[in-house]
């Protein structure tokens, strides 16, 4: 099998970026980005996708587009082994020295086993806290045992964040880790009137999206727009989608939205008062990042990945109260020149930390010392 990439990065749904029209979430956004700016680095780059609909649209410099096969793990009883397969023939394909694997699905499994067996290097990039804990409700012990294995024979993790370092120092102490922060694409800052607070985010349960409710319902005369993206891991909670659709609809302030294309997305981050959080566990929100790429606050119920929005003064945690929840909306609402001193230090951070280049320098440096 001839050696033909330096490195491939495997993100199925990252088909979604090289099809007209369409787009992914955060962590397939990262991954896009991580194959385009290794590849214009100098490294030859293939990047691992589902199939593109109409063929994909390839920009200058942009790495090699290697289609997998759609999913057909949900073939039942068989259905793993299948999508075994068909991860196992995308990553021959592939054909590269070094495997990228971006979070925690079952084909990480395949890929350690395909690295091992054909001696190719193996980079785990994690994408969520949660990708370190074992105790998940669509990950049970088995599937747990599995995936360890499978991690402790990767020769890197790369991490999102400090602490997300701690627990992969934690959780697979043998193997090193090294935290890279994510991409963050450079924007225009915002010149739009803030109309609205936003919440843009899957649904479901460690999501906790009916505090965002709670919020609306708590500043009657303030306006918020929820939007709801919808996975096959939706289908798990249906009395919390119920429960969503009815609050949403008995509250005049809310406006609700089905998942928008990435256009519209950040049309409405740049319009928001700020961008609202409330999940239980995160990696590095692409929402934040993109916030403050365009000078918008970020307000968030609990999670403030490394300290960041508290050190930087970029946004308001309200550690886990409402009350400190609310009226940080209220705060963020009614003073424009305390969004406006958060928009130039937000800007500078995400030009500091989270620019492309400086981001994809210390992957190269990961990559390449190990294809050395």
């Amino acid at each position: 099998m001839p050696e033909r990439h330096d490195v491939a990065v495997y993100s199925p749904w990252g088909s979604l970026f090289y099809a007209a029209g369409r787009t992914g979430g955060g962590a397939e956004f990262q991954a896009f980005t991580l194959a385009r700016e290794l590849s214009e680095s100098g490294l030859r780059v293939a990047h691992i996708v589902f199939p593109v609909d109409g063929g994909p649209a390839l920009p200058p410099s942009a790495p090699t587009v290697v289609e997998r096969s759609a999913y057909r793990g949900s073939v039942r009883v068989i259905g793993a082994g299948i999508e075994a397969f068909d991860v196992w023939r995308g990553l021959a394909r592939a054909n590269a020295r070094c495997y990228v694997i971006r979070g925690s699905g079952g084909y990480m499994t395949a890929a350690a086993a395909f690295c091992r067996v054909y001696r190719r290097r193996l980079v785990f990039s994690s994408s969520n806290d949660l990708d370190y804990y074992p105790s998940r409700e669509d990950r049970g012990a088995r599937r747990w045992r599995s995936y360890r294995r499978a991690v402790t024979h990767a020769d890197h993790i790369v991490a999102q964040t400090g602490y997300q370092l701690e627990l992969a120092e934690k959780t697979f102490p043998e193997v090193p880790a090294t935290h890279i922060p994510s991409f963050a694409q450079p924007a225009d800052p915002s010149s739009a009137t803030p109309d609205a607070f936003l919440w843009a985010d899957r649904l479901v349960d460690y999501k906790r999206p009916e505090l965002f409710l709670d919020l609306a319902q708590a500043l009657p005369d303030v306006a918020f727009r929820m939007i709801l993206v919808t996975t096959a891991e939706t289908a798990w909670y249906p009395e919390l989608v119920e429960r969503v659709n009815r609050r949403a609809g008995e509250l005049a302030n809310v406006e609700l939205l089905d998942t928008q294309p990435r256009p519209a997305l950040l049309d409405y981050i740049s319009r928001a008062i700020a961008v609202v959080k409330t999940s239980e566990v995160e990696g590095m929100p692409n929402t934040f990042l993109e916030a403050w790429a365009r000078g918008v606050p970020v307000l968030s119920y609990s999670v403030d990945p490394d300290q960041r929005i508290a050190d930087n003064d970029i946004g308001v945690v309200a550690g886990g109260s409402m009350q400190r929840f609310v009226q940080g909306a209220r705060d963020l609402a009614g003073h424009t020149g305390l969004r406006d001193e958060m928009a130039d230090r937000a800007r500078a951070f995400i030009e500091e930390v989270h620019s492309p280049p400086a981001v994809a320098r210390r992957w190269q440096a990961v990559i390449e010392q190990l294809l050395r």
